[in-house]
């Protein structure tokens, strides 16, 4: 009878185990994404950054480039569209989320929809890849990858 409990006791553990509930995605979409989201909407790049480990780095066709100088080019560019009236959204979809307490790898899928003074839209669809790390208690983006742009197909497949 022992061997029985011990197996039913096992079983009932593992099961429980998977259906417990994972709050690294949500910490990960607490500390990262929404805040993406937030910064694209308020032109707040020094917001963006703090997302952003001190080394990480962008990946793109056109080759690799250190966080720190893409955030000038999206900082000047955030500049320029408020300037002129621009204003910008970004939300995300996800195709895969690898994560355990201190380290993660996504992929998925962005939006980024700008709307000109006239109200005019105009979205991009990005895949993406993102690997992540916890440090001080807080998610960072170690590595960005863009990947060649998607079409509006591609993201509504993702739902």
């Amino acid at each position: 009878m022992r061997p029985v409990t011990t197996i039913c006791l096992l079983v009932c553990f593992s099961v429980g185990s998977a259906f417990a509930e994972d709050t690294t995605p949500r910490e990960i979409d607490q500390d990262v994404w929404s805040v993406v989201s937030r910064t694209v909407v308020d032109s707040d790049i020094e917001g963006m950054a703090a997302i952003y480990h001190a080394d990480a780095v962008l990946v793109a066709n056109s080759g690799t480039v250190p966080i720190a100088e893409q955030l000038a080019k999206w900082g000047q560019d955030m500049e320029d569209a408020k300037r002129d009236g621009t204003s910008a959204s970004v939300s995300f979809r996800f195709t895969s989320r690898q994560d355990d307490k201190e380290t993660a790898f996504e992929t998925g899928m962005f939006k980024y929809t700008a709307t000109a003074s006239s109200g005019t839209d105009a979205s991009y669809y990005v895949p993406f890849e993102a690997l992540l790390v916890k440090k001080g208690g807080k998610w960072l983006i170690l590595m960005e990858r863009q990947l060649e742009a998607a079409d509006e197909a591609a993201w509504a497949a993702l739902e």
